[in-house]
């Protein structure tokens, strides 16, 4: 039974992801997710309480595999100036695939309305990626690589706001920095004079 579960929730889960991120979130209807997922639409309200709550949790759902994934490519022995191209191309792959997401997230502040429980997971999740970002760009720092004129986690909020300006741009209708584009500017910015 649990199988089947988790089954449905990932079905739940990519169908409500893709339709998201093919329409606005007002336009995307809660039957049209349920077909796509071959659920009832009382099925999914036995798993989310709202669509917001849906959205939310789309957002939310594989954060963890994500920081896995970015752990084992910050942690790998290679040089970190060697790294650090790979570290932007996993994430800004990561944040263009959440960026619909995200978008739908802003686009209903102030009025959504998260949990006490959401809040402190979002919180909690940040807070994770920014801890694990915070001692590979400590590395840089150690390595001589990076200035040391401002912290490592001072270093590591801006990065992580270069890919959130993506998400900002997309949503105002601007061109997106690609990934090279923000690796150029993190290297104008953070890299010490050779």
């Amino acid at each position: 039974m649990q199988k089947k579960n988790e089954q449905t929730m990932s079905r739940i889960y990519d169908s409500a992801e893709n339709l998201f991120s093919e329409k606005d979130f007002h336009d995307v209807k809660m039957e049209e997710i349920a077909k796509k997922a071959g659920v009832g639409k009382g099925t999914i309200y036995t798993y989310f309480k709202s669509k917001e709550d849906l959205l939310f949790q789309c957002l939310t759902h594989n954060v963890e595999e994500h920081q896995k994934g970015f752990s084992e490519v910050i942690n790998s022995d290679k040089d970190f100036k060697k790294i650090l191209p790979e570290v932007f191309n996993y994430m800004y792959a990561f944040f263009k695939a959440k960026s619909p997401l995200i978008q739908g997230i802003l686009s209903l502040m102030p009025r959504l309305k998260l949990s006490d429980t959401d809040i402190n997971k979002a919180r909690q999740m940040f807070q994770n990626g920014l801890n694990e970002s915070s001692k590979f760009f400590q590395r840089g720092i150690d390595e001589g690589v990076l200035i040391n004129s401002v912290t490592s986690r001072q270093i590591a909020i801006i990065f992580q706001k270069m890919f959130d300006f993506n998400v900002l741009f997309a949503f105002y209708g601007e061109p997106e920095m690609s990934a090279e584009d923000c690796y150029n500017f993190f290297k104008k910015t953070f890299f010490r004079q050779e």
